[in-house]
């Protein structure tokens, strides 16, 4: 089954530990627990979109059409797979959509509950999702689930009150998704700057270049106070390889989110050994593509730090 191919390929790049972060639940997050394959070795994977000029995917690649590089030396590419391969080997997709339940979201929330919908109905049937709400504070489901009509009954029971806790809905959807196997994607939105976070913009930022996932971003200007909070999902979105949407009318939300979804479907996932060993540092990551006029976007890299008594 391609779950347990990915699990044998790809694990998480390791994660930063932010100082003096309060959960935003009771709930704590588990402990992560890296893979090791072979003998203390960590194997790190990257989710890349590529297009043409045009804007056009560009479908179809190998691993001898790329060439990947960290810190500027060339890696050895382990694992290279598209998303939309053929069914028996199609790459699973955990996504967990972080939207806005705030109190300033009552005239819009039906947009987007119909946007969001039409969104999960396109998932594949080896991908999984989360919903999870933020205002006042941030709720989660319990689990990443494939039933649809479940995630449907959560994305109709929405219901908006309260601030806007921006910052701490993020940080808490990257720590549910971070030990997810394949691709990972993390897709927000919001009509207002953050009110109500304990976290700061910037540490968010920073555990996100920390975690393999690619968020995406959608600010819309509705009527939330404190103006908008394009800075920040811009910045999140480009470190993690994502894209920010700023659409004019809450009514354009449906082409926003499958533009995403259609993105999400050609994805490449590859998979490398680092040859330079852990040192705790940032290592930048690009990835070449040998066609002409092609574009790439990846996430602009991690933090490679040393791991101690791991195990398989």
């Amino acid at each position: 089954m391609i779950r347990r191919a990915l699990l044998a390929a790809v694990t998480l790049a390791p994660v930063i530990t932010l100082s003096g972060s309060a959960p935003v639940t009771a709930q704590d997050p588990p402990q992560i627990k890296p893979f090791t394959v072979g003998v203390e070795v960590d194997v790190v994977s990257v989710t890349a979109v590529v297009f043409d000029k045009k804007g056009t995917f560009i479908r179809g690649l190998g691993t001898e059409d790329v060439e990947l590089y960290e810190d500027g030396v060339r890696q050895d590419v382990d694992y290279f797979r598209e998303a939309s391969s053929d069914e028996a080997e199609r790459v699973p997709l955990t996504v967990v959509l972080v939207l806005d339940t705030s109190g300033s979201m009552n005239k819009s929330m039906r947009f987007l509950q119909e946007a969001v919908l039409n969104f999960v109905y396109k998932l594949e049937e080896v991908d999984t999702a989360m919903v999870v709400s933020f205002n006042d504070s941030v709720k989660g489901s319990a689990e990443f689930t494939g039933d649809l009509d479940r995630l449907e009954r959560i994305v109709e029971g929405l219901q908006p009150w309260g601030g806007t806790s921006l910052y701490d809905a993020i940080h808490y959807s990257l720590n549910r998704i971070r030990d997810a196997p394949g691709r990972k994607a993390v897709i927000v939105f919001s009509d207002g700057a953050d009110t109500t976070s304990s976290l700061r913009d910037r540490d968010v930022v920073d555990y996100a270049r920390a975690v393999e996932a690619t968020v995406y971003c959608i600010g819309f200007q509705g009527m939330g106070p404190g103006g908008s909070p394009k800075g920040f999902l811009k910045k999140i979105a480009k470190e993690t390889g994502g894209q920010f949407f700023s659409p004019g009318d809450v009514g354009d939300l449906v082409k926003v989110f499958n533009e995403i979804s259609d993105e999400l479907k050609n994805h490449y996932l590859l998979a490398y050994t680092p040859k330079r060993e852990a040192d705790g540092s940032w290592r930048e990551i690009e990835l070449k593509v040998n066609r002409p006029d092609a574009k790439v976007r990846v996430r602009k890299g991690y933090f490679h730090i040393k791991r101690s008594g791991a195990s398989g």
